[in-house]
C-alpha cells in the first residue's frame, strides 16, 4: 500500500514564504516540494548533529580515560614529584609551579597528567625532565633509571675539566641558561674511596658525575698520577674559583653513596642534609699541621700525596707558574 499524502494549513510569516518562494523558483520545483524537503533536511541534520555531538562527547570520554601508557607515565610524574618534593628549596612544590616552568597556559590539563586522564605530549616530557633533573629516556620510555649518572673520566687536562665542572651545559637549554652555583666532592667512606661530583645550578639542576678516581692509597701508577692531578684541580678551583662558586666536600656511608649511583633517587635528597668535611681542602694542604683523621687512612695518603705533589714535575710547573693568577678564572 503506497503512502498517503496528508493536506494540513499552515500558518507561517509572510517572509518566510517569500524565502520558500524564491528557494522554490531556485530549484525548480513546486512550493511544496520545497516545502517538504526542507522538512525532511531537518530532521536528518537534526540526527547527524546528535550522533556528530555523540562522537564529540565519546572522543573526550575516550580521551581523558586512563589507558595503560597514561597510567605509566602518570605514576613516573608523580615519583617526579615526590622526589623534588624531599628536597628543602621544593618541600611546597606544586604541579601549577610546574606547569607554569615549562610554559604551559593554564594547570589543568598538567594536572590531569598527573591523574592519569591525559598524555603529556614528548616536548612537555622533555620540558619537565629537564626542569627536575630526570633522565629524559627514563620519563618518556621507561628506559634506563631516573637519574642520569654520567660515568665520565676527567680530561685531566685543566682548562676543559674547570670548564667541564663549572661552565654550563650547552647541550641542555634550560642548564645553559643557569650559572652553576655549587660544586661538591662526595668520597664513599669505604677503603676505596670512589668519588662522586655533584654540579649544582641556580636553578637548582644537578648534574651528576661519577669519575673513575679512588680517593686512597688503593690505586695503581696510573690511578694514583690521576689523583695527583685531581688534587692540582681542587686546588686551583679553591684558590682562584671558589669566590664565585662554592666548593664542598662530604663524606657519605657506603650505603647510601650506592643509593645515589643507581639512579633511582634524586642525589640531593640525601646530599643536601650533610656537613661539610673539608677533606678536599686539606688533601694536598701542608697546613693545618696535625692528625685529621677524615677516614681511616686519610693522614697517609695525605702525608703521600703532600710529597709526591711536589715532586710532580708537570704540577709543579703548572703551580708555581707565575701567571697562574693572570690564566684563571677563565671565561665559562
Amino acid at each position: 500500500m503506497g503512502k498517503k499524502d496528508i493536506q494540513f494549513n499552515l500558518r507561517i510569516p509572510e517572509e518566510l514564504k517569500n524565502k520558500v518562494d524564491d528557494a522554490a523558483k531556485a530549484n525548480q520545483r513546486s512550493i511544496n516540494a520545497e516545502a517538504t524537503s526542507r522538512l525532511y533536511d531537518s530532521f536528518v541534520m537534526n540526527d547527524n548533529i546528535q550522533v556528530e555531538a555523540a562522537k564529540i562527547v565519546e572522543k573526550f570520554l575516550r580521551s581523558h580515560s586512563p589507558t595503560e601508557r597514561k597510567k605509566v607515565v602518570a605514576k613516573r610524574l608523580n615519583f617526579v614529584l615526590s622526589e623534588l618534593k624531599k628536597i628543602y628549596h621544593f618541600r611546597e612544590f606544586t604541579i601549577a609551579e610546574l606547569a607554569f616552568e615549562i610554559r604551559e597556559d593554564t594547570a589543568d590539563e598538567a594536572e590531569a597528567w598527573f591523574r592519569a586522564e591525559l598524555e603529556p605530549t614528548f616536548g612537555q616530557l622533555e620540558k619537565i625532565a629537564q626542569h627536575t633533573s630526570v633522565n629524559p629516556n627514563w620519563l618518556l620510555f621507561g628506559k634506563q633509571t631516573p637519574y642520569d649518572i654520567q660515568h665520565t673520566r676527567l680530561n685531566e687536562y685543566l682548562e676543559k675539566d674547570i670548564k667541564l665542572l663549572l661552565g654550563s651545559n650547552p647541550n641542555n637549554e634550560y642548564l645553559n641558561n643557569s650559572r652553576v652555583k655549587e660544586i661538591k666532592f662526595i668520597r664513599e667512606l669505604s677503603e676505596t674511596g670512589q668519588l662522586i661530583i655533584l654540579k649544582i645550578y641556580e636553578n637548582y639542576a644537578v648534574e651528576t658525575f661519577s669519575p673513575p678516581y679512588h680517593i686512597s692509597n688503593v690505586n695503581g701508577d696510573g690511578g694514583y698520577r690521576s689523583l695527583l692531578y685531581f688534587c692540582l684541580l681542587t686546588k686551583v678551583l679553591l684558590r682562584y674559583y671558589h669566590p664565585n662558586v662554592s666548593i664542598h666536600s662530604h663524606l657519605l656511608p657506603e650505603e647510601q653513596f650506592k643509593l645515589i649511583l643507581t639512579g633511582t633517587v634524586h642525589p640531593l635528597t640525601i646530599v643536601e642534609k650533610l656537613h661539610h668535611i673539608p677533606w678536599i681542602d686539606d688533601l694536598a694542604d701542608k697546613l693545618p699541621d696535625g692528625i685529621l683523621d677524615y677516614w681511616n687512612g686519610f693522614d697517609v695518603l695525605r702525608a703521600r700525596i703532600i710529597q709526591d705533589f711536589a715532586k710532580e714535575k708537570y704540577i709543579q710547573t703548572i703551580w708555581n707558574d707565575p701567571e697562574l693568577h693572570l690564566k684563571h678564572p677563565i671565561q665559562l
